[in-house]
């Protein structure tokens, strides 16, 4: 089963769309915190799952300022299936069994 099937098989809980003056890792903190009904402050922090300024890095713009459209990310985080996209968009996904 590739990994599209596999995320297709779990509900999405939440999907979030990252904003222009936040960081992709801040986007992926809002977007758990708003699935789970959780305070990000009470949250374990992003760096115990992923490096968030790999992430950042990840999805930034191209030097020359053009987005970078391209490439994806999943990992789990706070309990929930995270799923982030080149196109700024962040899925949260119910747990995998």
């Amino acid at each position: 089963m590739s990994e599209n099937q596999s995320a297709a098989r779990r509900g999405t809980v939440l999907n979030y769309e990252v904003n222009e003056d936040e960081r992709t890792s801040e986007g992926v903190v809002a977007a758990v915190a708003a699935a789970a009904g959780a305070d990000p402050v009470q949250m374990d922090p992003l760096a115990a799952t992923i490096d968030p300024d790999a992430l950042d890095a990840l999805f930034a713009n191209h030097h020359d300022g053009t987005p970078r459209n391209a490439g994806r990310a999943q990992f789990s985080f706070f309990g929930y299936e995270v799923v982030v996209s080149g196109d700024g968009s962040v899925t949260v996904l119910d747990p995998a069994p």
